[in-house]
């Protein structure tokens, strides 16, 4: 079986406004100082040198985080993971329990 490993980066990339930052992930095995690519979500983005309180701050796209999962995977399947319900008791904790 041949499989083919991709590479990618995650990079700290502000949206349209400039004021909010998210962590997503684009094909490559660095950021080459482009101005704008698309994420491997397929979001355009513009891309500039973040800084350490941007890497801590922005939060990492879910949508890259899962097309990365299933690609490594080799599933194919890009439904998001079913969670539990409201009405589902959150049995995995003993804080609550009488």
């Amino acid at each position: 079986m041949e499989t083919t490993e991709r590479q990618h980066y995650w990079l700290p990339v502000p949206d349209r406004t400039g004021f909010t930052w998210h962590r997503h992930a684009f094909r490559g095995k660095y950021w080459d100082g482009r101005p704008s690519d698309t994420s491997v979500c397929g979001k355009p983005c513009a891309m500039a040198k973040p800084s350490e309180l941007d890497w801590f701050q922005a939060p990492t796209c879910p949508d890259c985080t899962e097309l990365l999962i299933t690609e490594q995977s080799g599933t194919g399947n890009t439904e998001q993971p079913r969670t539990a319900s409201p009405e589902q008791p959150d049995t995995g904790s003993a804080e609550g329990e009488q």
